[in-house]
């Protein structure tokens, strides 16, 4: 234990060096927003909770309850120092946080629960500074520009606050402003992340997290180019324009820059607010349903995926028109762009694991990169235990010991679950933090995924293979066939649904009630 923690303090110690001194050479540091204080906070964090888990998990005696009991105390200690480096460094670290406290599926209970308060406890850009950022990028004060700008933001996020503000015209719009200075800390917090997370792989040998890093660096850039953001939102807007329920808010272009972007203000309550739908009569099933129809659509028609649902992002309202919820999709910075492979093998792979086809999740997830861990990849992409997947995903809703048990595995397979997650494609870790975001809303809303839900996976599954191999079609006749089996399963499918509906419709459960009558009777 002694040798570990020379090592580690040895180690500390030349990675404050080696890091000042790279980031001198490589013109990082700037002392006006990256001093000696904000890399101190990063290192005195990381050796805190690695000396936390090597004074305190070795040689605990008492047995495995003992140990169980210290380790989760240290989790917590742990899970609070990195909380509170987080909202101290601000900017990537909170972004990271928020991307860390979505892994249910990967990390203790007491580190989700601790960093998912990060999603609606971003620190707040004071307006003075937020004016600057507007006048400096649209070169012109606010009040030339607004009528009216609020002090208050509707809403802080790691990278962006967001104002409502009245146009000289007269119309309401929404006016996001990047905080200052996050651009170019982006860059030197990654760097320093980096170097940390090599230092705490050489202490403990199976922390797998390099690709939590490789993800930040490829997405960040893009997150906080505003115009990227503003083009998705009309790409999105176009691709799902067949849905009446999503409203996704127009671009004012004219007003928008790379860290200014100012949209079409629309109202809504969060998506995880059970009161404000309760208030407003409107349906949380429906909603939920909604929800799995258009990420559905994205992911195995498109390939084009909105992968920041969490609920500050994702708003519902009641339609008066249609009495019908209608679903405000916000924040269009990150996006996965599917390849064409890996959608089809991610559409066959769900089939498989909805049709309880073990040699096709076998073959599928192997093709994903799962390798011999295809078990765990299964259970870590449906959130469900090995059992539930031989048993078939859509036959039972998940119990509470079942969600235990995962929770318990989430922990005992940590290893094995950082081999997998770095063997992936790096497509697959958004949509698995996109799959967790939205489970995490559908926990709050009491609505586990249903039958309606993978009829939905089912038939945009279908879709997309049939549309594939109509491309590919050698021939009429083989175009024709193609169709023809396109309109047979879709059918099966219509069908099936309407059986469900009919069979929990009022008039279903009496003739279920008939039929157990008569059966038993007949027994009899």
């Amino acid at each position: 234990m002694v040798i570990g923690f020379y090592r580690l303090a040895s180690l500390t110690s030349v990675t404050l060096l080696s890091s000042g001194v790279l980031l001198h050479k490589s013109q990082y540091l700037d002392p006006s927003d990256f001093g000696v204080v904000r890399i101190g906070r990063a290192v005195i964090t990381t050796a805190a909770i690695s000396i936390d888990y090597l004074t305190h998990l070795r040689h605990v005696p008492g047995g495995p309850e003992k140990y169980e009991d210290i380790k989760s105390q240290v989790h917590m200690r742990s899970a609070q120092r990195l909380l509170d480096l987080c909202c101290a460094n601000r900017g990537t670290f909170i972004k990271v946080g928020q991307h860390l406290g979505a892994l249910e599926y990967l990390l203790p209970p007491e580190y989700t629960r601790t960093l998912s308060v990060l999603h609606s406890q971003a620190p707040v850009t004071p307006l003075i500074d937020v004016l600057q950022v507007v006048k400096e990028e649209l070169g012109e004060k606010s009040s030339h520009l607004f009528l009216h700008f609020d002090e208050t933001p509707l809403g802080a996020a790691s990278l962006a606050q967001v104002h409502r503000a009245v146009l000289r015209d007269g119309r309401t719009v929404a006016v996001k402003v990047q905080h200052p200075k996050v651009q170019s800390q982006s860059k030197k917090d990654i760097f320093l992340m980096e170097i940390l997370l090599r230092v705490v792989k050489v202490v403990f040998p199976q922390f797998e997290f390099m690709w939590l890093v490789d993800e930040a660096k490829k997405n960040l850039p893009l997150e906080l180019n505003f115009l990227n953001e503003g083009h998705n939102a009309e790409r999105m807007a176009t691709m799902v324009r067949a849905f009446p329920f999503l409203r996704i808010p127009k671009i004012h272009w004219d007003l928008s820059t790379e860290k200014v972007l100012v949209m079409e203000y629309v109202e809504g309550g969060q998506v995880n607010n059970k009161d404000y739908m309760e208030k407003n009569k409107i349906d949380v099933n429906q909603v939920s349903q909604a929800l799995g129809k258009l990420y559905s659509e994205m992911i195995f028609v498109h390939g084009f995926v909105h992968c920041d649902p969490h609920p500050g992002n994702v708003l519902v309202r009641k339609n008066l028109e249609t009495n019908s919820p209608e679903i405000i999709l916000l924040d269009h910075g990150l996006y996965q762009v599917l390849t064409e492979s890996f959608r089809l093998d991610y559409c066959h792979l769900w089939q498989a694991l909805i049709d309880v086809n073990m040699e096709g999740i076998r073959k599928y997830s192997q093709r994903l990169g799962a390798g011999e861990l295809y078990p765990l990849f299964a259970c870590v992409l449906t959130a469900r235990s090995w059992n539930s997947v031989n048993r078939g995903i859509k036959q039972n809703s998940v119990t509470k010991e079942e969600a235990l048990e995962i929770r318990n595995n989430a922990a005992t397979y940590l290893p094995q679950i950082s081999q997998l997650l770095s063997q992936v494609p790096r497509q697959m870790l958004l949509l698995l933090k996109t799959n967790d975001l939205l489970r995490g809303i559908e926990t709050t809303l009491q609505t586990s995924a249903s039958s309606s839900s993978f009829l939905s996976m089912s038939r945009c599954c279908v879709r997309a293979i049939s549309r594939y191999h109509k491309e590919h079609a050698v021939s009429v006749w083989s175009y024709a066939h193609i169709s023809i089996s396109e309109s047979f399963y879709l059918g099966q499918l219509y069908l099936y649904e309407l059986f469900l509906r009919v069979r929990s419709s009022r008039v279903g459960r009496w003739l279920h009630h008939i039929l157990d009558w008569v059966s038993m009777h007949q027994h009899c």
